[in-house]
């Protein structure tokens, strides 16, 4: 029985240092990405700028950041909602994923109609959209980084609904690759939002699908297999928008 008991304590002190030595590299790998991740919408402004010819619209940039906010801050009902009707925190977040196309597209829309649905303003729209997501995702990537280091039930079961590659030390790299795909689904429904308004109803619905797709993929099929589909949905969401305003 003493044998069983120490084995046991052996066995938590080595999981307790794994833990640690993986929430050490996860945070140091977080702050090494945060210049690369702050590069992604740096990136597309430049382009935007000097290979559209577009450059800086500050007032559409705050606009679209603006809108974004709006649009996290109504998934908070969503999930309540979601929570009480099926009482699973896993269920109600799955709500929240299928919304989000619906709010942040109907949002979109509102936002160009607002500030203008020319190129320049609907890149820019989509630009300031892109960023303050990154903004976002850096902070959640330091709330994540402290969720691993707690061993409460509380911090156990929200680490049972984030999808390993999350947790792991090469997490922050991922996260800056789908910062750049991500920004360009962004930047892609921004410009076919103000070239055709009523697609409306096809960016919610892709939206949507993209988010529940790629959360199934991240968690059944890994992080490499995803950023491939990651890149090929917003490269051709992107050009997509372009050919709409180049007709």
């Amino acid at each position: 029985m003493g044998r069983r008991r120490r084995r046991r304590r052996t066995a938590h002190r080595h999981q307790a240092a794994e833990r640690g030595r993986v929430t050490q590299q996860m945070r140091r790998a977080l702050i090494l990405s945060i210049p690369l991740l702050l590069a992604v919408p740096v990136a597309y402004g430049v382009g935007a700028a000097a290979w559209l010819g577009h450059p800086l619209e500050l007032g559409s940039a705050v606009a679209g950041a603006v809108g974004w906010l709006i649009a996290l801050v109504l998934r908070t009902p969503v999930g309540l909602v979601g929570f009480r009707i099926t009482g699973s925190t896993e269920r109600a977040q799955r709500w929240v994923v299928a919304s989000s196309g619906p709010l942040e597209e109907s949002l979109r829309l509102a936002v160009l109609l607002l500030v203008g649905r020319d190129l320049g303003t609907a890149l820019w729209v989509g630009i300031g959209w892109a960023t303050i997501e990154v903004l976002y995702a850096i902070g959640n990537g330091f709330a994540v980084e402290q969720l691993s280091r707690r061993t409460d039930p509380e911090a156990e079961a929200a680490r049972a609904m984030l999808p390993p590659a999350a947790l792991a030390a090469s997490g922050p790299w991922w996260g800056v690759a789908e910062r750049a795909w991500a920004s360009a689904l962004h930047i892609g429904f921004t410009l076919i939002l103000a070239a055709v308004p009523f697609l409306v109803i096809v960016t919610a619905g892709v939206h949507s699908a993209a988010n529940v797709a790629f959360l199934w993929l991240v968690r059944h099929r890994g992080m490499a297999l995803t950023t491939a589909a990651g890149i090929a949905t917003g490269a051709a969401v992107l050009l997509f928008g372009l050919w709409l305003h180049a007709r």
